[in-house]
C-alpha cells in the first residue's frame, strides 16, 4: 500500500544516503507526527505496525527539524510488552561486560571495534573485557548470564530467510569459524541484563511474524529476559559509532537515562556536519526499557 512505500522509498534513501532523504523525512513526518500537535521535549515511545518496523523514526521530520532533536525517541515490539517492561526497576548497576574485535581471520579484523570497547570500560571501572581471541561464543555465554550492561562490537550477519539464524561473529574456537545465532540467545538466562547493544551491522533487522513481533536479535534477546537492546537497521559508520557509543554510555555514565542517553549520542553525530546525514546517526534504535539508568539511586 502507498504507507508500505513511503517507508521504503525513505528508508532506501537514507541507507544509500541520497540527498532526497530529508525531502522524504519531510513528507513521512508530516504525514504521521504533524498531525498529533506533539510539545517539544515529550518522550516518544512507537509500537510500530508492518513496516514501520523498518522505519527509523528519529529521522523523520517535522516543521524541518529531525524529530530527534525535539524528542526522546525508543521502540518497543507491542504494548504486552511495553507494560512488562514498566513493572521492572528503572535502575541496573554500573558494570560492563563487553565483546569487541573477535579474532576470525584477517579480512574481519575489527580494530576500531577494540577501541571502541576499551574506551568504554573507562567510563565503567567494573568491567570484564573480552577481545581478539579472547570473545568466544563459550565466553559470551558463561559472561552475559550474570551482567547488567553488555555490550558487543563485532561484524553481525541478518538471515532474512529465517531471521533466528542472523548471527554475530565471534572468534574461532578450536581452529573452527563459532558464531552466535539469534535462536541460541532464547537459552540464556538474561533477566539480570538491563541493557544489550549491538554495535554491528544490521543487528535489529528480522522478519515480521504473524503477531507483528520482529524476529531475530530483538525477539531473542527480549524473550531472553534482556530489559532493553540498542540495535542497528542498516550498515553503520565506524567513525559515526564510535561517536554515538562513546556518547551513549558517557550520559549513562553520568546517571542519565537510557533513552535521553540515545538522543544525545546520535545529536553529537548529527552536529558533526561530515555525518549530518541521517545514514550516518540513525541507524540504531533503542528497543525496550527507555526508562532504564545506570549506578546507585
Amino acid at each position: 500500500d502507498e504507507l508500505t512505500e513511503l517507508v521504503e522509498t525513505f528508508r532506501n534513501s537514507v541507507v544509500r544516503g541520497r540527498r532526497n532523504a530529508i525531502a522524504n523525512a519531510d513528507k513521512l513526518g508530516a504525514g504521521l507526527i504533524a498531525p498529533l500537535g506533539l510539545a517539544p521535549g515529550q518522550r516518544l515511545v512507537f509500537v510500530p505496525h508492518g513496516p514501520l518496523h523498518y522505519l527509523p523514526f528519529q529521522a523523520l521530520r517535522v516543521d524541518g527539524r529531525y524529530l530527534i532533536e525535539t524528542h526522546p525517541v525508543a521502540v518497543v515490539p507491542s504494548m504486552t510488552i511495553a507494560t512488562q517492561l514498566a513493572k521492572r526497576g528503572t535502575r541496573t548497576d554500573a558494570s560492563l561486560v563487553a565483546f569487541g574485535n573477535p579474532r576470525i581471520e584477517e579480512k574481519y579484523d575489527l580494530p576500531g571495534a577494540e577501541v571502541e570497547v576499551r574506551q568504554l570500560a573507562q567510563l565503567f571501572p567494573r568491567n570484564n573485557l573480552y577481545l581478539g581471541t579472547a570473545a568466544t561464543k563459550t565466553q559470551f555465554r558463561e559472561a552475559v548470564s550474570r551482567a547488567p550492561i553488555v555490550h558487543v562490537a563485532a561484524h553481525a550477519e541478518a538471515d532474512q530467510v529465517d531471521p533466528l539464524y542472523s548471527r554475530i561473529l565471534l572468534a574461532n574456537e578450536n581452529g573452527k569459524q563459532n558464531f552466535l545465532e539469534a535462536h541460541e540467545i532464547l537459552g540464556i538466562p538474561m533477566r539480570g541484563t538491563s541493557l544489550v547493544t549491538l554495535s554491528a551491522c544490521e543487528s535489529g533487522l528480522g522478519r515480521i511474524a504473524k503477531g507483528d513481533e520482529v524476529l531475530g536479535f530483538t525477539r531473542s534477546f527480549l524473550s531472553a529476559g534482556t530489559s532493553a537492546l540498542i540495535a542497528s537497521l542498516w550498515p553503520v559508520s565506524d567513525d559515526a559509532t564510535e561517536v554515538l557509543m562513546s556518547t551513549v554510555y558517557a550520559e549513562l555514565a553520568k546517571g542519565n537515562d537510557v533513552q535521553r542517553a540515545m538522543q544525545a549520542g546520535q545529536l553529537a553525530v548529527l552536529r558533526q556536519p561530515k555525518l549530518a546525514h541521517p545514514f550516518f546517526w540513525a541507524p540504531f534504535n533503542l528497543i525496550g526499557n527507555w526508562r532504564m539508568t545506570v549506578g546507585s539511586p
